[in-house]
């Protein structure tokens, strides 16, 4: 038995926590998890796609009272792995509270909890969790979680004024003219699978773990729901260019995947369209999550200088010795 399947038996049985499997006949519904806040803040990741792709469409929803979370193995870290825990601050506390006793039990490695507010970080400090023990990887110490998350909040006008977004209208003057902009709410099949796997910038240079994300992404085009995604294209003579998937559940939309082929300052210009086009039906700011490096965070913060950052922490459970 695998240590997930062990894990996830143990909260069935022992703590009666609810255990399904992500499957691409749940995939993409609104109604998987009970919230998606997490003690009523909307930590990046806001609707189940995030959970499929973190776990790379091997994972299980856990929920229990009124809060739920992903739970997937790692092999690249070899750690069990609860994601984005969701609910009331109390009931996510006796959520992990259970995962970490359940994994205990297995006299395994530490359980890690990914995308922590601070509330939920401190309480969990608070009872004696702490950073990994060893870094994520050498470049990237907690992951996606080294940077905070950058929401952008910039207005919604199609060329920005100022120095501050001068990188941003140069990026607009060079790709305005040459590609066609599409968002729909359902995959168009026009070449998406194609784009990412051998086509997109860095396609040669993906390493197992970022291969199996990839993965993910195209398995879930063919989900049977798409509930408030949104998919968005660049097309350039019925080519596809450029590709993303978005959502919108709580307000706030969210970046999940972004492949685009290797042309100077064309993800600026896409990403600029993609903000546009969800403010412009409803969302009051784009979070783009956070980032593995420095030089991902900076272009962040420096294409869309109009941002907060959010930071969510990345922890372990106590060791408890035998």
């Amino acid at each position: 038995m695998s240590h997930l399947a062990a894990v996830s038996r143990g909260l069935r049985h022992r703590f009666g926590a609810d255990v399904r499997p992500i499957t691409l006949a749940t995939l993409n519904r609104v109604d998987l998890l009970p919230t998606y806040l997490q003690a009523g803040a909307d930590v990046h990741g806001s609707h189940s796609l995030f959970y499929w792709l973190r776990a790379r469409g091997r994972g299980h929803i856990v929920s229990r009272d009124n809060a739920a979370m992903g739970l997937a193995w790692r092999d690249d870290v070899g750690r069990l792995i609860a994601i984005r825990p969701v609910g009331p601050l109390e009931a996510v506390m006796r959520l992990l509270d259970a995962a970490a006793q359940a994994v205990t039990d297995l006299a395994g490695p530490p359980l890690v909890v990914r995308y922590c507010s601070p509330a939920v970080a401190g309480l969990l400090r608070d009872q004696g969790w702490t950073q990994m023990s060893s870094p994520w990887h050498a470049d990237a110490p907690a992951d996606d979680e080294t940077h905070p998350e950058v929401i952008v909040t910039a207005p919604a006008v199609e060329m920005p004024g100022g120095r501050k977004y001068k990188p941003l209208r140069e990026a607009v003057f060079r790709h305005a003219s040459r590609y066609q902009y599409t968002a729909r709410p359902t995959p168009l099949g026009i070449g998406e699978t194609t784009l990412i796997h051998a086509e997109a910038a860095r396609a040669d240079d993906y390493d197992q773990h970022e291969l199996g994300f990839n993965d993910a992404v195209t398995a879930s085009l063919a989900s049977h729901h798409h509930d408030r995604l949104t998919y968005h294209y660049l097309t350039r003579r019925d080519r596809l260019a450029a590709f993303a998937i978005t959502a919108d559940i709580t307000g706030v939309a969210h970046g999940y995947y972004l492949a685009a082929r290797s042309e100077p300052r064309l993800v600026t210009y896409f990403l600029w369209l993609i903000y546009l086009q969800q403010r412009r039906v409803g969302a009051s700011a784009l979070n783009l999550g956070g980032s593995e490096t420095r030089s991902l965070f900076e272009f962040k913060t420096h294409t869309f200088p109009d941002h907060i950052q959010q930071r969510t922490c990345l922890l372990q459970s106590p060791h408890v010795p035998h």
